[in-house]
């Protein structure tokens, strides 16, 4: 102390040694020395290691440095910024082919095309948009080639899937028990023989349900027909 009546403190802070911005605050026949968030210790030379205190500074994937005064951090491909928080917008004028619209995706970027293109940037022209297939089947692009692809609906084949599949000069006939078959566009009919029915001859018509047989006769279905056993 110092002053007449030794009221006055002396100043310890003249001299300092607090270093990387600290700030002195005088006391009595000493000194601290308050440091800013980046720095410790006595004189704020020792550096505080952000990545062991705050191990989610980096965001989306980023790798943490700490260096003297402050941290940094390594991002993951796709993002950008001081904690890693940006998405770098990968859409530019030339990523889709001009009339596209072109989405940002995370390290990507996705075109959508306007009527009339197709391909990854939209780059090629459509060859569904004069409907080369059947009307029932399925267009799409091959990717190699640009041509059209037609997945072909039940019963047709061909490139354009406008061929009709004659299902009744396959190996096997499609109708059961020696039914007739017919071929129909896109598909087949079957005439059953006496007896039988479904759409591919498969159930046998049971002639004793509407109960043909008298006097309490057991009815016997047969094919294409009936046998009453009588009574005694």
């Amino acid at each position: 102390f110092t002053g007449r009546f030794c009221e006055v403190n002396v100043d310890d802070c003249e001299g300092h040694q607090c270093q990387n911005g600290g700030t002195c605050v005088d006391r009595v026949s000493s000194y601290d020395c308050k440091c800013p968030s980046t720095w410790t210790g006595r004189y704020c030379t020792e550096d505080v290691d952000e990545c062991q205190l705050q191990p989610n500074l980096c965001q989306n994937g980023g790798t943490c440095t700490n260096v003297d005064g402050g941290y940094g951090c390594i991002c993951v491909n796709g993002w950008s910024g001081q904690d890693c928080g940006e998405n770098i917008n990968d859409c530019t004028e030339t990523s889709c082919a001009h009339g596209a619209t072109c989405h940002d995706k995370v390290a990507n970027f996705v075109c959508e095309c306007p009527p009339g293109k197709k391909g990854l940037f939209c780059q090629l022209d459509d060859p569904c948009i004069n409907n080369p297939c059947h009307a029932n089947a399925v267009c799409e692009m091959n990717p190699l080639t640009g041509e059209a692809m037609c997945e072909c609906p039940l019963g047709f084949t061909g490139q354009s899937c406008k061929h009709d599949i004659n299902e009744c000069s396959m190996d096997a006939n499609p109708c059961e028990l020696n039914g007739h078959c017919v071929n129909t566009v896109g598909s087949f009919e079957c005439h059953c023989l006496a007896g039988y029915t479904g759409a591919r001859c498969e159930l046998d018509i049971n002639e004793c349900r509407s109960n043909p047989c008298r006097n309490e006769a057991t009815c016997l279905d047969q094919i294409g027909g009936f046998k009453c056993i009588c009574m005694a």
